[in-house]
């Protein structure tokens, strides 16, 4: 009776001590929103800056989704932008250029982009150029020219269905000489994919499903982005 009485006591003690530990509440972190852009003009709803939260990325967007037709551009070659010398201080993103090259191919741009506010339904075009034929199949030549949704419109396009353009602009320009205007812009978000920046010993992408990342697809982060106008000509 004596030890049945001292382990009552004990669980009575137990249970006091238990209850008197505080209980830590479980707080759920909000995500952190957008400030209000007040740079640039909104195309459907999605203002210049993007979706983005981080500065550095939405002034990149408002650079991205520039309105504004580059009606004094500079001449400059493909090889001139891929140079690996020309990455730092050479070019500028307010500079307008025009830029002549053979196109090797044209991709899908980046799906649900910080620039067009994660949207499905807005969706760059991503074209390689090179600058000579034989480069066509070395990513690592390749310079990137983008025309973005609101350019598109311009451009008299029709995006209700994103492929059925894409398939339309690879018709009119696809393996062909091409002279492009528009804005220098250098995409920080590929530093790691450009033949230029990226780190000794980076693969080039291959395509394939398991292959490591980051790969290079690209010679260099320096774009022409917006890209505000564009005419198949003969040869560079």
């Amino acid at each position: 009776m004596k030890h049945l009485t001292s382990f009552l006591l004990l669980l009575l003690v137990l249970s006091f001590s238990i209850s008197a530990v505080p209980v830590k509440k479980t707080t759920h972190k909000s995500k952190t929103k957008p400030k209000p852009c007040t740079e640039g003009t909104s195309f459907r709803d999605c203002v210049a800056c993007g979706s983005a939260v981080r500065e550095s990325f939405r002034d990149l967007n408002v650079l991205k989704n520039r309105d504004d037709a580059a009606t004094d551009p500079e001449e400059v070659t493909v090889a001139d932008i891929r140079k690996k010398a020309n990455d730092s201080g050479h070019f500028d993103p307010s500079q307008q250029v025009v830029v002549t090259g053979y196109v090797a191919s044209l991709d899908k741009g980046g799906f649900q982009e910080s620039c067009n506010c994660g949207r499905s339904d807005l969706r760059d075009i991503h074209i390689n150029i090179v600058a000579r034929e034989s480069e066509q199949n070395d990513k690592t030549k390749f310079v990137v020219v983008e025309i973005t949704p609101r350019w598109q419109k311009k451009f008299g396009m029709d995006d209700s269905d994103y492929n059925a353009m894409l398939d339309d602009v690879k018709t009119q320009i696809r393996h062909k000489w091409v002279k492009f205007e528009g804005w220098m812009l250098r995409d920080i978000a590929h530093l790691t994919e450009s033949k230029t920046t990226a780190s000794s010993g980076t693969p080039v992408c291959t395509g394939k499903k398991d292959e490591p990342k980051p790969c290079i697809w690209r010679a260099t982060p320096w774009e022409v982005h917006p890209v505000t106008k564009y005419t198949v000509v003969a040869g560079p």
